[in-house]
């Protein structure tokens, strides 16, 4: 199994939530198994260069807050070409529904488990940051969930944060009793193309949860959420609520109360 990681995060500001606060640090992980792996690589070069071709798009990714924003190589973007990419790779998803693990760690971390007392560094993760503490919490999750007897040789792709980061080795001490059958290391999306795909889920569903925040949403905005729910993302650590175009915030929290009140947190 190939497992490819990526981060998103909210800025610091205010928000109108009760239960969605600032300083959030999420990690995403899509679960794609080893004999797709090759296909996959080969298919987002082929549609990269199709982009490039069609759209002159002089870009070496895909990075979806980029395409979504029409910032860059994206900037000249028009007529909703750049919801159009979006539509592509959300029948990619459609078709393949790989699992999705979710870890976030925000200010409700650690009012709902007081006992959280992070500290120290394991493989390099600095545990008193929150976006370290994040991947160091799915990586734990993910040692829970995919087995040596039930997965076989496990192979995990972290997205780099700095240049200098490429290639370092990843998770070696939480997945130590797997070895040798683990391997894990920080790699650029840019040179590995199964991380484009976890930018792309991660984006999307950070946006949702941004959308369901907002005061206000444009007719593009609802599109974009409509497009998500298609999806119909495989993750267990995902609430899916109906809402009315129109909601608000407090809509919005409902759904979040609800799913708390049922985990014992209220």
């Amino acid at each position: 199994m190939h497992i490819v990681i990526d981060d998103t995060y909210s800025s610091g500001g205010m928000s109108l939530s009760k239960y969605v606060t600032g300083d959030r640090r999420t990690h995403i992980a899509v679960a794609i198994p080893d004999s797709q792996v090759s296909h996959l690589r080969g298919e987002m070069q082929d549609c990269l260069e199709c982009v490039r071709r069609e759209l002159k798009v002089q870009a070496n990714e895909f990075h979806f807050v980029d395409i979504y924003n029409r910032n860059g190589p994206w900037s000249h973007l028009v007529d909703m070409e750049n919801l159009h990419i979006f539509e592509i790779f959300a029948k990619v998803y459609s078709h393949y529904k790989w699992k999705v693990h979710i870890q976030t760690i925000d200010d409700r971390t650690f009012e709902d488990h007081p006992f959280i007392q992070a500290a120290g560094v394991v493989d390099g993760l600095d545990l008193s940051k929150r976006s370290d503490l994040s991947l160091f919490c799915l990586l734990v999750k993910l040692k829970d969930i995919y087995t040596i007897r039930n997965h076989g040789q496990l192979t995990l792709i972290v997205d780099n944060r700095t240049d200098g980061e490429q290639g370092t080795p990843v998770g070696h001490s939480v997945f130590s009793e797997r070895a040798p059958f683990f391997k894990g290391s920080f790699e650029s999306s840019s040179e590995e193309p199964l991380l484009q795909i976890a930018d792309f889920i991660a984006f999307c569903i950070n946006r949702t949860t941004n959308l369901g925040i907002k005061s206000r949403r444009t007719d593009t905005d609802y599109a974009f959420l409509d497009l998500v729910a298609t999806m119909e993302i495989n993750s267990d650590e995902l609430q899916k609520v109906q809402l009315e175009r129109g909601f608000s915030v407090s809509d919005f929290d409902e759904g979040h109360r609800l799913d708390r009140v049922a985990k014992g947190l209220e």
